[in-house]
């Protein structure tokens, strides 16, 4: 399968069923209960609620039973703080407490409830499985009151409560269906009668919300309301000794000094519950590990009074804030640089972090946010390694062309050195990239002439190569035999002007030597000249006084005659030997390659070039070559 086919199938089939299973995972809430661990972080980052006043604790610590005796205390006590609460005025009294078995004062408990009017009891149903139907419903009592205290109560509640898969306590379902009626959690029953909203008005739509008169609270999948928790146990509400109350109670009958004003229970809401040590009733909830579950009721109340309630996005909601976090991050990940890139993403995450906090904060509103954290970084990572492995592709195609663009540009190049009696040749380049700019030919006229010509386009790589390609070409075509070499530079160079468009040009160095009468004629279009060193070991820099680049604008050449004898020996090179740095940003040189010229000028020209290319690589063995480097070595011998 091609590359063009593959990155189809990737692009209409496999990257929409990604999309399609990440968008489908999002909806199931497969990460529910790590969502749940964010929601706990919000409830910590948020500043404590304002709650009601008029809602206050009667806790059954360690120094009620100390004092009264063990639980369950007598219950002429709690007779005693149903008629202390209900004469001071208080609004209703929250009992969590069961009275399921007959004991010692029950008349007078019964009493005491039928006096006050005010009172609710606990139950708790025996529920179904929750995953057949969007509600909690049941078919038997897993607990409730004795008969004659449920007779004499204001209201029966229930107080079943669900935890979450980690075991905290965060949702209480606010209507249980039994015997084809539904049934209040109890604070809920309470709230409504404080608020005058008659049971008619109470209608729920399982898995969307519960309205009663006014007020629409959210529910959950599982027809659940979410526990909007305040604070902490011991400050999000006022805690009074159920001692206390009594000890109150007693001595202000007995004409003594109460502990307590009773008073300050006008109006109140009152919840009844054990936090004594040992007791059952400590669970976890987003705030703390051990929270008295009688605490609860009082969350429900506020909620209800104050009208805040926390109200989970529904999965389309979600879905839509995936999708467009999705295509933000596409947009980071393919369309910026990789640095650019990862920043956007970041603010993008610290950005909807935000988001949630001031949902949550302001409107008590849950968006999902681990999922799509998570979604958004294994999304980033997947298209930058997509994008990575593209560049690869991309990368490979290239080297493949380039290596084939080597061999083209390589076949413009000699295949072989010429065999000329009474000459040694060495000829070698090495391109800094796959391709490169140099060029170098050789031209035999008869038994006894020889041309050499070493070249230099400007620029690098594959537009250096062509332009190399052409120039190689063209030369072949005007270097004739009787052609002096400034007449070969002039001709090319005019044909260069006139045809080519590319704003690239080539220096150039041409010489003809002419072996059987002892004489050379060269001619320099801009080209490093050329180093002759001859058998005393004098050194001749061979140039002409003028010469322009090829290429650039209509010129003319001029050459020169020279008198070689055996001995002799010509260097030709471009500029990537004499401006190889190193990593002090030093130049290699005219000078240092004349001592390596000298040291070695007994090797043959082969040798000769193998020592120039180790002097050059051992000057930059830390330094990238950064130019193409090209050597021509001509001795006469």
């Amino acid at each position: 399968m091609s590359l063009k086919y593959a990155g189809r199938l990737l692009a209409y089939i496999v990257l929409p069923i990604i999309v399609a299973a990440v968008l489908t995972a999002s909806y199931l809430r497969i990460t529910d209960i790590y969502e749940l661990k964010t929601l706990d972080s919000r409830f910590h980052l948020r500043p404590p609620s304002e709650t009601t006043p008029n809602v206050v604790l009667i806790d059954i610590g360690d120094d009620t039973l100390k004092n009264l005796g063990q639980w369950p205390i007598q219950r002429n006590y709690h007779a005693v703080l149903i008629r202390a609460l209900s004469r001071a005025g208080a609004a209703a009294i929250v009992y969590d407490i069961f009275f399921a078995q007959p004991r010692e004062y029950d008349d007078e408990l019964e009493a005491a409830l039928r006096e006050a009017g005010i009172v609710y009891l606990p139950s708790v149903f025996e529920l179904n499985d929750r995953n057949k139907i969007p509600f909690a419903s049941a078919d038997v009592y897993n607990a409730k009151n004795l008969d004659r205290f449920a007779a004499a109560t204001k209201g029966v509640g229930h107080i079943n409560i669900f935890p979450d898969p980690d075991g905290k306590f965060r949702r209480v379902p606010l209507l249980v269906k039994y015997k084809g009626g539904w049934y209040p959690y109890i604070s809920f029953l309470a709230s409504c009668d404080y608020l005058g909203i008659p049971a008619k008005e109470i209608k729920i739509a399982p898995g969307r919300y519960v309205s009663c008169g006014s007020i629409k609270i959210p529910l959950d999948d599982s027809s659940n309301m979410m526990i909007n928790f305040s604070g902490k146990w011991d400050k999000a509400y006022k805690h009074y000794s159920f001692y206390d109350v009594i000890q109150s109670c007693l001595a202000a009958e007995a004409g003594q000094k109460p502990i307590l004003d009773l008073g300050i229970f006008r109006g109140k809401v009152c919840v009844v519950g054990l936090t004594a040590t040992g007791t059952v009733d400590l669970h976890p909830n987003p705030l703390e590990s051990l929270y008295p579950g009688f605490g609860i009721h009082a969350e429900v109340f506020n909620s209800m009074l104050s009208g805040r309630f926390i109200n989970r996005a529904s999965r389309e909601t979600n879905l839509g804030v995936l999708a467009l976090i999705m295509l933000l991050v596409s947009v980071a990940a393919l369309r910026t640089k990789p640095v650019i890139g990862l920043f956007i993403v970041l603010a993008i995450e610290v950005l909807l972090r935000v988001f949630a906090i001031f949902l949550f904060n302001t409107f008590g509103l849950w968006i999902d946010l681990f999922y799509p954290e998570m979604a958004l970084i294994a999304l980033y990572i997947s298209l930058t390694l997509y994008k990575y492995i593209g560049e690869w592709k991309k990368m490979l195609l290239m080297e493949h062309e380039l290596g084939i663009a080597k061999k083209i540009q390589e076949s413009f190049l000699p295949t072989s050195l010429p065999a000329v009696q009474g000459v040694d040749i060495g000829a070698a380049m090495f391109t800094a990239r796959q391709v490169g700019g140099d060029l170098y030919d050789f031209k035999v006229f008869g038994d006894s002439r020889l041309g050499v010509m070493v070249g230099d386009v400007s620029g690098k790589g594959v537009p250096a190569s062509l332009f190399m390609a052409m120039v190689a070409s063209k030369f072949k075509s005007q270097a004739a035999q009787d052609t002096p070499p400034e007449s070969v530079l002039s001709s090319l160079n005019a044909m260069i002007v006139g045809e080519s468009t590319s704003n690239l040009f080539v220096t150039m160095f041409y010489m003809v030597l002419d072996l059987k009468n002892g004489r050379a004629r060269y001619s320099n279009g801009a080209h490093l000249p050329a180093i002759r060193l001859d058998t005393a070991d004098n050194t001749e820099m061979l140039d002409v006084p003028d010469g322009t680049p090829l290429g650039l604008i209509d010129s003319e050449y001029s050459g020169r005659d020279l008198k070689i004898s055996r001995g002799d020996l010509f260097v030709f090179y471009t500029d990537g030997v004499t401006e190889a740095m190193n990593s002090k940003r030093e130049l290699y040189g005219e000078e240092r390659l004349v001592k390596v010229i000298k040291k070695c000028r007994a090797l043959s020209s082969k040798e000769i070039i193998a020592a120039i290319e180790k002097d050059i690589r051992s000057f930059e063995p830390r330094s990238k070559q950064h130019d193409d480097i090209t050597l021509v070595v001509i001795r006469i011998i």
